[in-house]
């Protein structure tokens, strides 16, 4: 089959287009012909070696990169019962795993839910990742009659993260540049700021929930709005930004986002409902993937960036 890998650290003119061997499936596994792969930051941040040691020591080269994938089912294994040849899933496991870029993919069972009715495999295949680090930062918090702010409210995670903080209860705030307001109002923002307008740090108000999405601000800049007892959450873990957060009495909370069947299953709910909508700004033919992490380096996609794998 057809792949797409990296054979060392480096950047985009290192992704090879490639036969690789078919996968096998073990037990409890699945393989699965992949129709889209979504792409995430962490997958270019891997191949550059932008990751902290511990993650990049248990990667493998040759590694074919990707996490998020939507497809039919091919083959599965002799202890397998909740799925069969034919089924249209979607499937999410973690980063250092890889597999989605390529025309099959090898997973695990439990990493796999049916795709929804209604929405196309490029959106299906676009929403794991991004939309759990969301949901799993906001899990159990105090958000229903809460102020949240999204900074970087356009991208992969941000764009989840506003609609979903809706379905939560809060009232959103999302931070984006002066050419995404109107999407903002789209996603449902009750407020769009522009984080390029001179004005912008005196539009700011004050919070109960910061999700920065862009990794863009520290909790010592945003203390001044954020409420008493307020939480910041953040998709890159910081030791330094926890310390802020305990010295200021702020919640703390770092994307560890992990495959979660019961999670899987909440979201695979809201995209059949149609009550989170992914927005996908381009998608890419897998022997493209080179110019899809282009894009995504550049930090100003809309929403995410999908390959799409011929059928």
């Amino acid at each position: 089959m057809k792949a797409i890998l990296y054979r060392k650290f480096g950047g985009p003119e290192g992704l090879e287009y490639t036969d690789v061997s078919d996968p096998k499936p073990g037990s409890h596994e699945v393989v699965i012909r992949i129709r889209a792969a979504g792409v995430n930051p962490v997958d270019w941040k891997l191949h550059r070696g932008k990751l902290p040691g511990a993650f990049l020591f248990r990667l493998k080269l040759p590694f074919v990169p990707g996490a998020e994938a939507a497809g039919i089912v091919e083959e599965v294994g002799s202890q397998v019962k909740e799925l069969a040849p034919g089924d249209e899933v979607v499937a999410f496991h973690s980063a250092l795993q890889g597999g989605a870029y390529a025309e099959k993919m090898l997973t695990s069972v439990d990493n796999c839910q049916k795709k929804p009715a209604g929405i196309s495999f490029e959106e299906s295949a676009s929403a794991p990742l991004a939309a759990l680090t969301a949901y799993q930062l906001m899990k159990g918090l105090q958000t229903s009659g809460k102020r949240l702010l999204v900074l970087g409210a356009s991208g992969g995670v941000g764009h989840f993260g506003v609609q979903i903080g809706k379905l939560l209860g809060a009232d959103v705030t999302g931070v984006a540049s002066a050419r995404n307001q109107e999407f903002l109002k789209k996603l449902g923002c009750e407020a769009a700021l522009a984080y390029d307008d001179p004005n912008f740090s005196e539009s700011l108000e004050a919070y109960d929930v910061v999700l920065d999405a862009a990794a863009s601000r520290s909790p010592a800049e945003l203390a001044p709005h954020m409420n008493k007892g307020a939480s910041y959450l953040n998709t890159l873990p910081s030791p330094a930004h926890w310390m802020q957060c305990k010295f200021r009495g702020f919640g703390y909370r770092g994307a560890m986002v992990r495959s979660s069947p019961e999670d899987m299953a909440t979201l695979m709910g809201w995209l059949e409902k149609g009550e989170v909508r992914p927005v996908v700004e381009k998608t890419f033919p897998l022997e493209q993937t080179a110019e899809a992490h282009r894009l995504s380096e550049t930090g100003h996609a809309r929403g995410k960036i999908v390959l799409v794998v011929s059928s």
